[in-house]
């Protein structure tokens, strides 16, 4: 099965990320430290693996991080409220594999087991182009600032400020910018059971 995009699975990654740097270690050195594969360290990073709990200690010992620490505000906050507040200096930025270039920022996720939410701003430089690519959901976006094309299929359409498209995610897309210009979108994905990382 496939699984959604969690907020604190995103702020676990970064945090372990953030934690390394600070040592000044490249993934390599960090993962060879902790006798990991770095492979898995950089999925655990990027929030595509969820690690044991044996795995999760290796690092935070390795890292001399505190596990309290690491988990500091995960959970419980979240679920004892019908709502998900994301101030504007909260948003986590989230990097993603398959879209070298473009800048994702989380506003929230939830998932109530059958169904699920992501939000995200997303932001596009200019010239920017990527592969297409599918996702297992419904997809929203709005164009913020600028304009793009968007590849569709065999389609593509040309989207300006205040356009909207919804579309399934399971046909290859892919935004790019023309000339100069950026473009900033609202993107919604909205999933079905349990789905894999957008």
């Amino acid at each position: 099965m496939k699984r959604t995009i969690d907020s604190d699975l995103i702020k676990l990654g970064i945090r372990l990320k953030q934690a390394r740097t600070r040592k000044g270690w490249t993934l390599e050195q960090a993962a060879r430290r902790m006798q990991l594969s770095k492979g898995l360290l950089s999925k655990i990073e990027n929030f595509r693996a969820i690690p044991s709990l044996p795995v999760l200690c290796t690092i935070a010992r390795t890292l001399g991080e505190d596990l309290g620490e690491v988990f500091k505000g995960f959970g419980a906050d979240r679920e004892s409220s019908n709502y998900i507040l994301t101030r504007a200096d909260e948003r986590l930025p989230v990097e993603r594999g398959d879209s070298t270039g473009l800048r994702y920022e989380l506003l929230g996720s939830r998932n109530s087991g059958s169904e699920a939410i992501e939000a995200f701003i997303l932001k596009i430089p200019s010239n920017s182009r990527r592969k297409k690519i599918t996702a297992d959901a419904e997809q929203f976006i709005f164009v913020l600032e600028g304009c793009l094309d968007f590849v569709y299929g065999n389609e593509t359409l040309t989207l300006e400020i205040g356009d909207s498209l919804l579309f399934d995610g399971r046909i290859p897309h892919a935004p790019r910018c023309r000339g100069k210009q950026s473009a900033t979108l609202l993107a919604l994905y909205f999933l079905k059971g349990e789905a894999e990382n957008l």
